[in-house]
């Protein structure tokens, strides 16, 4: 049937092909112009490929040409008395040949070759390409799959090549006939993946634990031009968006996999532990307290593939692997290539615009280098809502003057809600080199450097909640503070791989670093009146780690079992997070006798003095991992993990895991039982800054409070411990063909201890309290602090349906249906005996803090894709279903609010200009589907909720603590990708 449907496809072009390039008649009038114009007309009226050697054609020698109505065998005959060539018309192609090696020289120099292409099985594969390497020399095979080439003197190598099946290197040396088998390409479902075992290479199908397996061109399917944002839309168990006005925060995309926040996700790059970045999420939207890797800093167009190992793993990798592992492996080598894309919103904003170039090259015959680099420059958007009324904004600020001309000007009080302007620069780079065959032994290094910058509107500042501000802004009615840190990301590995009596030998260094210099611009000090910057330098954030690395692995086989793998091996790591003060503007107060005024800058005060900090940790990790394959078909695995901090002490995790594989391998069940446990990150110790920030009680400057402060022993809150937690997962996998198979596993993580950032705590009115003395210590009028304060479950279950190279009509379907299910709850708060007596349980940890775990994220999220591909074009669609999220109130039931689940549309199309230039138009979100908004939320109380902090009496016009998917609407995006 595949190949049905491509012959008679093919035959009816046969028919007709000769009778209708040959009957089509060209009008050229040309005067002295390059060879090659004229046969890129000829091309263009006929639809004929030309091919020849550049060597034998001068297509730049300049001629004078002109027929009118005539045939290509005429136009051709007399352009080769002209140009000094012959030609020869293949079906739809026309080689040239030069005239100057005359036809005895011709036939002794060139070699006919005559050749049929078919499957493994003797089916003819009509249409399929030949070219003679190195040359632009080539043929197609016809009906029958036969082809005839003339192949230039000195050339022994063809490349056969066609849809569906691997590209072949045939060497013809004394041939002059020739039959070709291709094989077909191996379908996704049997790409072997690295992550999860470090035994006999697996599939994601044969995997004892659950892996996804992205390839790169999966990734630039999704249209869009950031890693963390590809992922987002291509993997339904992870989630990354977009948060509008969050302090920093807007600049990152704080990312959860399984339901589960940053922190508890490990990333790899080449299986090497990638550093996190020196941001703690502080701002109250999801992700609040967490750190993560900036997912940003690595490009994906120096990937391979993407691993995302859906189970925990913290006996295997370490801390941080609560939820999974995501592996970025970077390619070793590639073509030249040159990828350019623009997109832009239909409201005429959030333009982005990305070129990506890298090239491979071989290190004489015993290395490999590959290069990469990427500049992506983002524009912000605007989608703020409008003040709801004149009344409701006084009300709000509790102001007597009429505010109704100031909103006639300024609808949205000078508000910007949307995208941030961002500019993203990376270069990486993967080599490696064989110094010894024999041992394989190769020295290896990889790398990536990251410069980002932008600006990210935060709270408009108006004249009746800043006053004063119009003595540096003269006849403004408002200012915007922006956020518009520069930020730099590097990593850095160099190992050593040796085989010794099959051991297997991995040695490696990885460095890595993230810095964040905070920089506000338009921003005011009002303490410091006329004399107040609008630009301040606010401080820096740095977090930086080496880790040392010793992998040893060796698999037994003849040992009466099928196969016996044992790895063991030892983890360094010094970790350093750093705290720089900003300068004095940034949070000094120039009028220290006015206790009224307002100090430092506006949207984020700088970091003092007081606040730097420069600490370290360290640990030392031992590991051994076993996996026995009983059998082809049965496996049982486990690892052992044992870590020691400098900072807090030890911990032992541990994990069994195994698969049974049934019914002709083709039905598989894997289970997976492990304890895992996640160190408190150094920010989450040390971190400390003032933001301002909406709160119950209204806008409101805060502190976040160093946790190793003796301050906080007063208010009982204990030194940070680790987190600890236990994971069970079970699932089946189908083969349904070699094409076609489907995936289904449920899990389960309890997760103890674990840390959050509190909510505000407030002075009680008594200047003996110790938290009143607290506050007055830190000068806010309300503090947080990071503290192991909640027991979670997360249960849910993911399914993917994979189909891959499936022949329908003359091309072939590829394509997933994936889909992730999932519920945390907060089962339990452990709160110290200080907080419970004060009956401060409740300012810690409210109904807010408990949905920002439970319901801010989907608890469901539905991909589909599908991609057809016939010849030169293809297409992708996709449909991206996300769940419906929940905002639970502080104290008031009646303003909490559901945000409905919505379907959103992705449609592309690309076309194959040559094997070389690839252009591709795009929509992402297609019907322009937006969150539900606080209108619909409230509905039942005239559209707007009773705390107006949440909507900010209008300013958002969607929910920005609980976003699904974004507030961007239809973008529409085009690329164009040159191969060299």
């Amino acid at each position: 049937m595949k190949l049905s449907f491509a012959a008679v496809f093919f035959f009816m072009l046969q028919l007709s092909a000769n009778s209708i390039f040959s009957q089509k008649k060209i009008d050229l009038d040309y005067k002295e112009v390059p060879l090659k114009t004229v046969l890129d007309e000829i091309k263009a009226q006929t639809d004929y490929s030309f091919f020849y050697n550049v060597k034998e054609i001068d297509d730049a020698a300049t001629v004078t040409f002109k027929v009118k109505r005539e045939t290509i065998d005429k136009v051709l005959y007399k352009l080769g008395v002209l140009a000094n060539f012959d030609f020869k018309i293949n079906e739809s192609q026309i080689v040239l040949t030069s005239k100057s090696r005359g036809t005895t020289e011709a036939s002794k120099q060139d070699m006919e070759i005559n050749g049929t292409i078919t499957d493994k099985s003797g089916t003819p594969l009509p249409g399929a390409n030949v070219l003679v390497k190195g040359t632009t020399v080539g043929a197609q095979a016809d009906f029958d799959g036969k082809f005839t080439l003339e192949v230039p003197e000195g050339k022994t190598i063809l490349e056969v090549s066609y849809i569906g099946f691997r590209t072949l290197e045939v060497d013809i040396t004394g041939k002059d006939t020739i039959t070709i088998a291709l094989e077909e390409a191996a379908a996704q479902l049997d790409d072997v993946v690295v992550v999860g075992s470090r035994g006999k290479p697996r599939t994601s199908f044969d995997s004892p634990v659950p892996v996804d397996n992205l390839k790169l061109a999966e990734l630039e399917a999704t249209g869009r031009g950031v890693l963390d944002q590809q992922l987002m839309f291509k993997v339904p168990s992870y989630n990354s968006t977009q948060q509008p006005i969050s302090d920093a925060a807007a600049h990152f995309s704080p990312a959860d996999l399984r339901g589960l926040f940053p922190s508890r996700t490990l990333v790899l790059v080449n299986g090497k532990r990638k550093n996190a970045s020196a941001l703690v999420y502080s701002y109250v939207t999801p992700g609040r307290g967490e750190v993560g890797v900036d997912m940003k800093s690595i490009p994906s167009g120096a990937l391979e593939r993407v691993e995302v190992l859906r189970d925990g793993a913290a006996a295997q990798y370490g801390s941080d692997a609560v939820a999974g592992v995501i592996n970025l492996v970077m390619k070793k080598k590639s073509d030249p290539f040159i990828n350019t894309s623009y997109s832009t919103t239909t409201e005429g904003d959030g333009q982005q615009y990305q070129i990506e170039a890298g090239f491979g090259m071989d290190i004489t015959d015993k290395g490999y280098a590959n290069f990469t680099f990427n500049y992506f420059d983002q524009s912000r958007s605007q989608r703020a809502g409008t003040v709801t009324s004149a009344a409701d904004e006084e009300a709000y600020w509790g102001v007597t003057e009429d505010l109704t001309s100031f909103l006639q000007r300024n609808p949205s009080a000078g508000f910007q809600v949307g995208l941030p302007d961002m500019t993203i620069t990376n270069i990486a780079y993967n080599m490696g080199y064989t110094l010894d065959e024999e041992s394989s032994t190769e020295v290896y290094s990889f790398g990536a450097l990251a410069n980002r910058s932008g600006s990210a509107p935060q709270f408009a500042r108006v004249p009746y909640w800043v006053p004063g501000f119009e003595q540096i802004y003269p006849g403004a009615d408002f200012f915007l503070a922006e956020m518009a840190p520069q930020i730099g990301d590097y990593t850095f590995s160099l190992g050593l791989k040796t085989t010794y009596n099959n051991w297997n030998f991995d040695l490696s260094s990885t460095m890595g670093r993230n810095r964040i210099d905070y920089y506000i611009k338009n921003s005011f000090n009002q303490s410091f009146g006329a004399g107040s910057p609008s630009d301040f330098y606010n401080g820096a954030h740095q977090f930086g780690h080496v880790v040392n690395n010793l992998d040893v692995v060796r698999t037994f086989e003849d040992i009466g079992i099928d196969a016996f793998t044992l790895a063991f091996g030892a983890e360094h790591r010094t970790e350093h997070f750093v705290t720089e003060a900003g300068e004095f503007a940034s949070y000094g107060d120039a009028t220290p006798d006015d206790p009224t005024d307002r100090t430092g800058s506006e949207s984020f005060g700088g970091f003092k003095p007081e606040n730097a900090s420069n600490d370290y940790r360290s640990n030392i990790g031992l590991y051994t991992d076993m996996t026995a394959d009983i059998s082809e078909s049965f496996l049982v695995g486990g690892a052992l993990r044992y870590e020691n901090y400098s900072d807090f002490g030890s911990n032992l995790s541990w994990k069994v895991n195994s698969r049974l594989k049934t019914f002709n391998d083709k039905l598989a069940f894997r289970v997976s039982i492990s304890s895992g446990f996640r160190a408190p990150s150094l920010h989450q110790v040390f971190y400390t800054a003032l933001t301002t920030t909406l709160t119950e009680n209204g806008v409101q400057q805060n502190g976040i409070l160093n946790n190793a402060d003796p301050a906080l022993r007063a208010l009982g809150i204990p030194k940070l411990d680790a987190e600890t937690s236990f994971n069970v997962g079970g699932g089946m996998t189908y083969r349904i063909s070699k094409n076609i198979g489907v995936t289904a596993d449920v899990y389960q993580i309890d997760v103890d201890d674990r840390i959050v950032l509190s909510g505000q705590v407030t002075p009680t009115g008594d200047p003996n309290s110790p938290i009143d003395q607290t506050l007055q210590s830190v000068n806010v009028g309300a503090a947080g602090f990071f503290l192991n304060a909640i027991d979670t479950r997360t249960q849910g279950i993911d399914i993917v349906f994979n189909y891959d190279n499936i022949a329908l009509g003359s091309g072939f379907l590829s394509g997933s249906i994936a889909a992730n299910f999932n519920k945390t709850e907060v089962k339990d708060t452990n709160f110290p005996e200080f907080i419970v007596q004060n009956n401060l349980e409740d300012a810690l940890f409210s109904r807010e803090d408990i949905s920002r775990v439970e319901s801010w994220r989907p608890r469901q999220k539905i991909v589909a894709a599908v991609n057809y591909s016939i010849n030169k074009f293809r297409t992708n669609l996709s449909f991206l279903n996300y769940g419906k999220v929940t905002y639970r109130h502080p104290s008031n039931t009646d303003d909490d609010a559901t945000y409905g689940g919505k379907w959103l549309t992705d449609l592309s199309f690309s076309y194959d200009f040559t094997d070389k230039i690839t252009f591709t138009l795009g929509a992402n979100n297609l019907f322009n589907i937006y969150p539900d908004t606080f209108a619909d939320a409230y509905s039942d109380n005239g559209g707007v909720p009773n705390d107006r902090n949440l909507d900010f009496v209008g300013r958002f016009k969607y929910p920005w603590q609980t976003t699904q998917f974004g507030i961007d609407g239809t973008r529409i995006f085009s690329k164009l990708n040159f191969k060299f």
